[in-house]
Parts: structure tokens; sequence; C-alpha cells
């Protein structure tokens, strides 16, 4: 099983929400070889998805009322074939806490076609409108993510 984990700072927000798109547009020839999940590097665990979130999503027919936020750990870290995070402070915070593994966690933005940009906002405590904008930001990348992965795992 190839598993992609997605990193934002609260999990509460942008890596549920990009779990949510990436499990959606998942081709089922990749169903059953790819596991998505998401975790926070300052989660507060078992807080559930912020509303906004949660509305955002099901307006695209994605239920993500059941997330549950967990801390990042080494654990998940271990598991990770792919680490999406969502800014750079992640990225480093990962690479600093998790020394004992060469890993190398990227950048959601990286996968995009908008070459302009580098991290993806977080819409927390923001108006509906920016939730939307940030699905609609995230979802370009997450087609390019899948992209990548089906070459990696279809070969």
């Amino acid at each position: 099983m190839y598993n992609i984990l997605i990193i934002c700072t609260g999990n509460i927000c942008r890596s549920p929400m990009a779990e949510g798109i990436l499990k959606k547009i998942l081709p089922d020839a990749l169903k059953n070889k790819v596991a998505i999940s998401s975790a926070g590097t300052h989660a507060l665990h078992g807080h559930q998805a912020e509303p906004k979130a949660i509305k955002t999503m099901n307006l695209s027919g994605i239920d993500i009322s059941l997330h549950r936020a967990r801390m990042v750990n080494k654990e998940i870290i271990l598991r990770a074939d792919l680490i999406l995070a969502m800014e750079k402070d992640h990225r480093r915070i990962i690479k600093n806490s998790f020394i004992f593994k060469r890993i190398k966690p990227r950048l959601l933005a990286e996968f995009g076609y908008d070459t302009d940009l580098i991290e993806i906002e977080d819409p927390y405590g923001q108006p509906l409108n920016v939730y939307l904008s940030c699905a609609e930001i995230m979802l370009p990348c997450l087609q390019g993510v899948l992209r990548s992965v089906q070459t990696a795992v279809l070969k």
C-alpha cells in the first residue's frame, strides 16, 4: 500500500479538506493501492474538522464530518511514502523533528500548475468564501499529486 500523508497546522481545515478531495478523485484502479491520511503539526487530538471546512466539502459532495484531528508522530511519518505539507514551516518541522529517517516532505503547491504558488494559506477563522477558494487552489495540486502517484504505483 502506498501511503500519502497530508500535513497542516491543526488538522482541522486544509489537510482534512485535501484528504477528502484526494479520496474523492482517486481513480478506482488506485483505491486498493493508495491510503490517504492527514495530521497536524500542532493538532489538538480528537477535534472535529472546522465547520466551514465541513460545509465547503459538503458543497462538493465530500463528507469530512467524521474527521478527527491528530498530531503528527513518528509512527505516522514512518508509514508515509509521500508527505505533503501546506507550508514551508510544516515541511521544516517534519524534517527537523524526524531526523531518524531521511524523509523529504514536499509542498502540496509543488504539484500544481501555478508556479507562483508556494504555500496553501490557512483559511482558519476566515469567511466561507476563503475556504471555498482554498479548496479550489488545492484541487489542481491534488490532481498533480495523483498523476505523480499513478506513475509510481502503477509501474
